[in-house]
């Protein structure tokens, strides 16, 4: 298990309580006779002022981790604290109080109400917690002020732009000044240079609130270099850890956004770190070697190159492409990257 530098963190500063603590996490989904291990032994701890990044491969857990540590899934076994609450022992009415007041939640899709304004959005969870009306109306403002989006204020969802939803879907889960913000996917729906005005509020939005921590899953390598870890999830577990970047990365992290769209070129085979981050290192399998379902491990399949989910790529004379791996006993489609042909050995083209 990789340690973590929040733990030694915390040995170093007795006098700060971590915002998060889990400790030995485990997250089991029954699917019929089946069970499988969304997250596995867990341990974190993130502290104050801190922005973790968490990346990986699409089912490896990520949003699963979010909605363990939100009290959303009750987690089969570990435990999980928000400061020093024990949230596993908390009932439903308990952990609608934490949402209400610890923590706030930004979603991929915005999760917008459609029939209130942008100031209404972000009113509503302090409504809902009955905060004095004058107080409201000046923390919107506020809050708007720091999305940039005074002007918009009386804007329907369906009125603003996808970058603009989300920046008041932060301005929201910012609302009841909670101690920890989690985000999904947050530019997951928006182009790049609204990705990029998302960064940097959640950059400056931390250097303005030293006591609050913020956790973001995503599939964009350019969030390392606003992140003051990243930690890398495989299979539900945290297989790596990597700290914060230089200065040279983060600029050249920069430089990408300048030159294109940081979520594809940061990917491509040129800038091949921030895909293995993601990836992990670049060994795929060949295509032969796939005998089971990545499931349920029956030999019962079907594979075939997969069009749809990515070009061909070459790497050391490789030919890479993804294939669907068919089962036919538990009937699920998965993906899978693998090494096609050699194009020496197998095409003799050099």
């Amino acid at each position: 298990m990789v340690e973590s530098n929040s733990e030694i963190k915390a040995e170093n500063s007795p006098e700060l309580e971590p915002i998060v603590k889990l400790e030995g996490v485990y997250k089991i989904y029954k699917q019929g006779h089946l069970e499988v291990i969304a997250l596995k032994n867990i341990n974190l701890t993130v502290m104050p002022g801190e922005l973790i990044v968490v990346m990986g491969p699409s089912g490896s857990g990520k949003t699963t981790l979010l909605n363990v540590i939100s009290g959303m899934e009750r987690p089969n076994a570990g435990s999980v604290k928000i400061k020093s609450l024990e949230v596993t022992r908390l009932k439903d009415e308990g952990i609608q109080k934490l949402l209400q007041h610890e923590i706030g939640i930004i979603f991929q899709f915005f999760n917008l109400i459609p029939s209130l304004t942008a100031a209404g959005n972000i009113e509503l969870p302090m409504n809902i917690i009955k905060i004095p009306k004058a107080e409201r109306k000046e923390r919107v403002k506020v809050l708007l002020a720091q999305v940039g989006l005074e002007n918009r204020a009386r804007h329907r969802p369906f009125t603003l732009s996808g970058g603009e939803k989300q920046r008041v879907a932060i301005a929201q889960a910012f609302a009841n000044n909670p101690s920890l913000i989690l985000a999904d996917e947050p530019t997951g729906n928006i182009d790049s240079v609204s990705a990029e005005k998302i960064m940097k509020i959640f950059h400056e939005t931390m250097e303005k609130n030293p006591e609050k921590a913020v956790i973001i899953v995503t599939h964009d390598p350019a969030f390392r270099k606003i992140a003051d870890r990243t930690l890398v999830l495989r299979d539900g577990e945290i297989t790596r850890e990597i700290g914060k970047l230089s200065m040279v990365e983060q600029n050249k992290f920069a430089g990408d956004i300048v030159n294109g769209d940081s979520r594809y070129t940061a990917m491509n085979d040129r800038h091949s770190s921030a895909k293995e981050v993601i990836e992990g290192p670049k060994k795929f399998p060949k295509l032969s070697e796939i005998t089971e379902c990545p499931s349920c491990k029956s030999t019962k399949i079907l594979k075939n190159y997969d069009q749809n989910h990515g070009a061909l790529s070459i790497h050391d004379q490789n030919i890479i492409g993804v294939v669907a791996i068919a089962c036919l006993d538990c009937h699920e489609v998965q993906f899978e990257t693998v090494t096609l042909f050699n194009i020496k050995k197998d095409l003799n083209l050099l």
